[in-house]
């Protein structure tokens, strides 16, 4: 699972959307998650049902709508490919390579990287196999297939945590201490490689900088996967959907999703949404808040919890010096998330980003008070958003420096046709 180097400049994409009332059946619950990549800026995780939530600036691209196995992003973080148990694969976005028929394998596809000829597969039981459909019996256990960076090689991982490498991959010496769990899932960092197991653990070899790990967490689903969307920094991703950052890679939201949260609900009246986001607005004492002006933070709001929180100077883009680390806030999703919740009496955005959240949505020509309002380039390339409170005006974190106020619906460029709505 190798990172991807994306330049571009985000207003903002992290938010999110409310998942019901009521929710499409295709959406909720989101199902086991198999697999994540990612790119610098965002990450996408794949699950065991098809189905990918995009975050930060990964953007959805499609999705086949059968089980998933693995996923890899292309090298322009313009797409990715998903790859079935049974080494068939389909490219959306720029992966233009497709394998539509099932190969004849004695054990199912565990992970898939990117080499310079493209896709390569490995299976369980250690066959690897060739962007042509060759195969290549290893003849030996593993869970995942790391490519080098220059794309002439990779690296097979066991579950043990050994690694035997081919082409131009080193020679990793020595293996994981302490081990309690298996290895599940490995990623390039730096000269070397991050082994995760399925506890959390992680493993740094060969060069590779250690920043953290989640095995001292009570995780509700085991890990599956680790990918590096930064150089100094790595993700994981566990089967329920969680998501842990550590170093310099930016929590973007997860995929966590209870049962309660898909159950139908009367839709919060507009005018309570109005009412909250006035208070909010006003600086007036909430739950979540003890009163005063709610500065902006670059990433704020998306913690466990909605509300207002320290913000990351992850991908940050804005004024430098970046101080959003220290500053107590939220962001333009962050707020509305927060809104939102307050209304519905729990959270009912979750961590998808705006993409995600248009696809859930309904949206309608005539904008009603308690709307959403969008902001981008597309409806697959949203930047902003904003909560509408009727008569051409919004309330909105709207960037570093501000706090949360109200403006004209046409403060920030770029303003999408319609207004969105819950169902």
């Amino acid at each position: 699972m190798r990172r991807i180097v994306l330049a571009c400049v985000m207003f903002l994409a992290f938010l999110t959307v409310p998942a019901r009332a009521a929710a499409p059946p295709e959406e909720c619950p989101p199902g086991e998650i198999a697999a994540i990549a990612s790119l610098d800026g965002g990450y996408w995780l794949a699950g065991k049902d098809g189905r990918v939530h995009a975050y930060g600036t990964a953007k959805l691209f499609g999705s086949p709508g059968k089980p998933v196995a693995a996923i890899e992003a292309t090298a322009s973080g313009n797409g990715y490919w998903l790859v079935a148990a049974d080494g068939s694969f389909r490219g959306y976005g720029d992966a233009t390579a497709s394998r539509e028929t099932p190969l004849k394998l004695a054990s199912p596809v565990v992970g898939a990287t990117r080499t310079e000829t493209g896709l390569w597969l490995t299976t369980a039981d250690g066959t690897v196999i060739a962007p042509d459909g060759t195969l290549t019996a290893r003849k030996r256990a593993v869970v995942d297939i790391v490519a080098t960076s220059t794309g002439k090689g990779y690296w097979l991982v066991g579950a043990d945590g050994s690694i035997r490498g081919y082409g131009d991959a080193k020679a990793v010496s020595g293996t994981p201490v302490d081990l309690r769990a298996p290895i599940v899932s490995a990623t390039a960092l730096g000269p070397g490689l991050v082994l995760a197991g399925a506890d959390g653990a992680v493993f740094a070899l060969a060069g590779a900088t250690f920043h953290g790990s989640a095995a001292n967490l009570r995780l509700a689903r085991p890990v599956i996967g680790v990918t590096a969307a930064t150089p100094g920094g790595y993700t994981l991703a566990a089967g329920d959907g969680a998501v842990f950052t550590f170093g310099t890679d930016g929590f973007m939201g997860n995929a966590v999703t209870t049962s309660d949260a898909c159950e139908p609900t009367e839709p919060a009246p507009g005018s309570e949404i109005v009412k909250i986001a006035r208070a909010i607005k006003d600086g007036q004492v909430v739950p979540g808040w003890t009163g005063g002006p709610v500065p902006y933070a670059w990433g704020g709001g998306h913690g466990s919890a909605p509300g207002p929180s320290f913000g990351t100077c992850n991908w940050y883009t804005g004024p430098q010096p970046c101080r959003a680390n220290v500053t107590y806030g939220v962001d333009c999703s962050g707020f509305a998330r927060w809104v939102y919740h307050l209304a519905y009496g729990r959270d009912v955005l979750g961590g998808e980003n705006t993409n995600g959240q248009l696809r859930k949505l309904t949206k309608a020509t005539t904008g009603r008070p308690g709307d959403l309002v969008f902001y981008g380039n597309s409806t697959s390339d949203t930047r902003h958003v904003a909560v509408y409170v009727g008569n051409g005006r919004i309330i909105n974190a709207l960037r570093t420096g501000t706090v949360i106020r109200e403006d004209p619906i046409d403060v920030s460029r770029g303003r999408l046709p319609g207004f969105y709505r819950v169902s």
